[in-house]
């Protein structure tokens, strides 16, 4: 079955540096197949840290043109990542049947969910090399991604942390706009200081530099990047 927007679920363009971008064509129609598609509208909470659970969920949109959401925090609600189309989320469940969730997964776009059974996953990497060495990548980048924030930390002032972080976002969750690029995730200031390492002012008055260079706007919680790259040289990523 083809979902809306057209194309097989395989040849989707899959957001870059996510599970199903780097599997193969034939791993990625194998995994597909897999498991059970779930509807989850916004606020479908798919796991919760503390809880058993061994089940992985592969991530999708219903439609090609835009892309599934899922924030993952602590059982305190501190925001700490967020996965998006193509990715999977509850691998470690899978790998270490006797441990308690690490985290909670809240949908916060519309997602379909391929609910894949830990055993049926573990089989899947077991045939497919690929799979196994994608997971291995796909984990390395995470704690890649946590070390740099740290290192961001000590670093940089909070509106560079905030800046690189808004240009990974339209990289993994944006969508063009009329003007620029419309990050299609709703995030608060606390939940942008969670993941930047600064409080709710901090974050405010870099949005606020952010507006007055009119590289941002905010529209009901939704960031929208003016200028991609005029962005990333604020963020120091480009010279």
């Amino acid at each position: 079955m083809n979902p809306p927007g057209g194309g097989h679920l395989g040849d989707w363009p899959w957001p870059t540096g996510t599970f199903m971008e780097r599997l193969c064509a034939r791993s990625r129609q194998d995994l597909l197949q897999l498991g059970v598609q779930t509807y989850c509208p916004p606020g479908t909470v798919l796991m919760r840290q503390g809880e058993p659970g061994t089940t992985v969920y592969l991530l999708r949109s219903r439609d090609r043109t835009l892309s599934a959401c899922v924030k993952i925090t602590a059982a305190d609600g501190k925001l700490f990542a967020i996965r998006v189309s193509g990715d999977v989320i509850g691998e470690l469940g899978a790998l270490v049947p006797d441990s308690p969730r690490s985290n909670t997964a809240t949908v916060c776009t519309a997602t379909i969910a391929h609910r894949i059974p830990g055993s049926v996953f573990m089989a899947f990497l077991e045939s497919h090399p690929d799979g196994s060495l994608v997971l291995c990548r796909s984990l390395a980048d995470r704690l890649a991604w946590s070390d740099q924030r740290r290192l961001d930390f000590g670093g940089c002032h909070v509106h560079i942390r905030l800046a690189r972080l808004l240009v990974e976002f339209v990289e993994s969750c944006g969508r063009r706009a009329e003007a620029g690029w419309e990050i299609t995730v709703r995030l608060s200031y606390e939940e942008l200081g969670n993941l930047v390492g600064a409080g709710v002012d901090a974050v405010g008055l870099a949005m606020r530099e952010m507006r007055e260079s009119d590289l941002v706007r905010l529209n009901n919680r939704h960031v929208h990047v003016r200028d991609l790259e005029k962005l990333r040289r604020f963020a120091e990523l480009e010279e």
